[in-house]
């Protein structure tokens, strides 16, 4: 009996010393110090093959590691929880479907790159770059009511199943790439033979691969239409069956979700939300990720043989600055260049420096690859017109004049110090609208209303070449996806257009004066029942994008009433709209979601006040020029800004000719559960393209305190 209580004694001493380790490893994993910024960078810890335990037996070989591992060395902890967070998934629902996906699809990837020579080359970068695409993707879903164009309750009934999808769907993304772009060489023991690793017969570790050599396809074998399409092969093999099950609840998600994996759906929602993540992770990793590649990569990345290029040209003089028949003139603080010239020059250069190099170029006809090239990487800087590398600009010099399509590229990224800048330019450098612009403007009738005629004696916004250089305000066009608006008729004059309200009741809408409210808004007029609003404004992460691109170009105020008396919107509107359309954009100001500061609505863009006006007050002063550190913060805060909006006269004037509109909150079952009071911005496609669709769940109502008191002002 002594024997026997002694071996259950010690047993359980054992037991229990395992799962005290078990449990103080997992802490450490979660718990593992990280930067967010590192962690959606991807940069594996410590110099990546020296890290302990990476290497293998032999140079250039990596050991096979477990999942916790891989989460630990590529420092990927951090940015996972906060995928949990933003999924909005329960715990248990994470732990039973999602985080089995995401570590079974960690084991199957190992440290592989995502390239040779561009995004995500380094040790670890598919597993990075999957883990950002996967973050961003979740974030960017958080955006959108789905399915597109659903009644309230199959978007709140379907919002997990959509969700799971677009987990899925990014997460798998670019499984194919171990297949097409790499080859990849295991071994059964340390030190061991090498043999091939096919990946459709499951990961490294199944395979019973201890180490593995990891070296890149011939160019000419790559198939990069195979990558997209193997993911229905390779997904459900590492997927729980529990989350498949889930989604094929819902059969139109589980369809797209199959469309996407087969590479067969370029317009899909899920396709769409996946190419946005992709295209900012990529992008991201160009501009601020590690440069390291794997010790076999051959490949030289084409941004380094380009700009080698252009700092040897520039150094011996052979791109031709400041004259009549140059390549590029200086000023404000960068190098313009005209674009075809200096692709063509860089080329030449490549070819007749390095021969080898030159061959994979891309040739004469394909220009854009280059410049797409230098915008990827951040060297240029893009037109804020179009979002693109090209500006219009009309150089003006002695005795010449010459409009060119140019790249700007910043003098900081051609130069090592400020001592080797060429001189400015002394002349006249300005800045075109973009052709096609020009030519919609040319062809429109003057009088339009759209601003797009020229007025008697309007020129081009001319600035000397050492000054600040800003593109003309150029009225965007409308989107074709833009929301709707109430009709104004065909023929009914703009000071009569009525506005419908949510009990069909018909009421005047803008006429010739501001409207009488133009007070500030109370708290109370504010309240959602999503909880409480925040006094400090509500920022999210950069990364936390939204599927709307900002317009650079401010339009003017509205002129519909010739009588107005607020010619033009003031310096202070707008830096509150810039301020708008850029949080809107990279996502530190959220929309059409419980508690948001802004909601798209039929009538336009709704900016719960004063929630939205507050926030940037709060940040920027009511004037946009920062807050003073010495002033005690004020009740009103915000009231000033607000006004300055509504005196630029792009809101909607609402009944009683009140400058502010409520809103009803819908819940589940079509019952309304709170309340909003909003500014309404007409024509939200001036502001951001596309315009995301309205919120089914923000409805607009008469308020009874608001009829009261118009009645009462009659």
């Amino acid at each position: 009996m002594a024997a026997l209580a002694a071996t259950c004694f010690l047993a359980a001493a054992a037991l229990a010393g395992w799962l005290g380790w078990s449990i103080y490893r997992e802490r450490a994993v979660r718990q593992r110090p990280a930067d967010a910024e590192q962690a959606m960078a991807g940069a594996p810890a410590t110099g990546a093959l020296a890290a302990p335990g990476l290497a293998a037996s032999r140079s250039g070989w990596l050991r096979v590691l477990d999942a916790p591992t891989l989460v630990e060395v590529c420092k990927l902890s951090n940015a996972l929880q906060q995928i949990h967070r933003e999924s909005k998934l329960s715990q248990s629902t994470w732990d039973r479907d999602v985080a089995p996906a995401i570590l079974g699809y960690l084991r199957f990837v190992q440290l592989l790159p995502a390239s040779e020579a561009h995004h995500h080359a380094h040790v670890g970068g598919l597993a990075a770059h999957t883990i950002e695409v996967l973050h961003a993707a979740v974030s960017l879903r958080n955006g959108y009511l789905l399915p597109k164009g659903g009644a309230a309750e199959a978007i709140d009934a379907q919002r997990d199943h959509w969700t799971y999808a677009v987990i899925l769907a990014a997460l798998f993304h670019d499984i194919g790439k171990p297949m097409t772009d790499l080859r990849v060489s295991v071994a059964d023991r340390t030190g061991g033979p090498g043999r091939q690793w096919l990946p459709v017969s499951g990961d490294m570790p199944t395979a019973g691969a201890v180490e593995y050599e990891v070296r890149f396809a011939p160019k000419a074998e790559r198939n990069y239409g195979a990558h997209r399409r193997l993911p229905l092969v390779l997904a459900p093999r590492i997927v729980p069956a529990t989350a498949l099950a889930f989604v094929a609840r819902e059969p139109l998600v589980m369809r797209q979700l199959e469309d996407a994996w087969s590479g067969d759906d370029a317009t899909g929602v899920l396709t769409e939300i996946v190419r946005q993540a992709d295209r900012r992770s990529a992008a991201s990793n160009l501009q601020h990720g590690p440069r390291n590649q794997f010790a076999t990569a051959t490949a030289v990345p084409l941004v380094d043989q380009l700009m080698d290029a252009i700092r040897r040209l520039l150094r011996q003089g052979a791109l031709p600055l400041n004259r009549d028949g140059a390549a590029g003139w200086i000023g404000a603080g960068a190098a313009w260049f005209v674009a075809k010239r200096l692709a063509d020059t860089v080329r030449e250069e490549i070819a007749h420096a390095n021969p080898d190099d030159g061959a994979s170029i891309p040739g004469p006809a394909k220009n854009d690859r280059l410049f797409d090239t230098w915008q990827d990487y951040g060297l240029l800087e893009r037109n804020p017109d179009t979002g693109q590398a090209i500006w219009y600009v009309e150089v003006r010099g002695e005795g010449y004049a010459h409009e060119f399509a140019m790249l700007k590229f910043p003098l900081v990224k051609l130069f090592d110090s400020a001592d080797d800048y060429p001189s400015d330019f002394d002349g006249e450098l300005v800045v075109k609208p973009p052709r096609k612009t020009r030519d919609k403007r040319a062809d429109e009738p003057p009088g339009d209303g759209q601003g797009g005629a020229p007025k008697p004696g309007d020129r081009p916004e001319r600035q000397r070449a050492s000054g600040p250089l800003t593109p003309p305000d150029i009225p965007p066009p409308k989107p074709a996806n833009a929301a709707t608006r109430p009709s104004t008729g065909r023929d009914q004059p703009a000071s009569e257009v009525k506005t419908s309200e949510a009990k069909g009741h018909e009421v005047p809408a803008a006429t010739a004066n501001l409207g009488r409210n133009d007070e500030f808004l109370s708290d109370d007029d504010s309240v959602t029942s999503a909880g409480t609003v925040s006094g400090k404004p509500h920022r999210r992460p950069p990364s936390a994008t939204r599927p709307v691109t900002p317009f650079a170009s401010l339009p003017k105020s509205d002129t519909d009433d010739a009588k107005s008396i607020h010619e033009t919107p003031s310096d202070a509107a707008v830096r509150f709209m810039v301020w708008l359309q850029q949080g809107i954009a990279d996502g530190s100001i959220p929309y059409n979601e419980a508690g948001a500061p802004v909601h798209f609505v039929p009538e336009g863009m709704a900016l719960v006040s004063p929630r939205t006006f507050r926030d940037f007050a709060a940040l920027y002063g009511d004037d946009g020029n920062g807050i003073d550190p010495d002033a005690s913060p004020s009740e009103k805060l915000g009231i000033g800004i607000q006004r300055q909006v509504i005196k630029a006269r792009w809101h909607l004037v609402g009944p009683g000719n009140s400058n502010v509109h409520h809103f009803g909150v819908v819940g589940r079952g079509g019952q309304r559960v709170g309340k909003l009071a909003a500014v309404v911005i007409k024509h939200p496609e001036r502001w951001v393209n596309p315009v995301p669709p309205s919120n089914p769940n923000i409805v607009s109502f008469v308020d009874p305190k608001s009829s009261e008191e118009s009645g009462a002002s009659s």
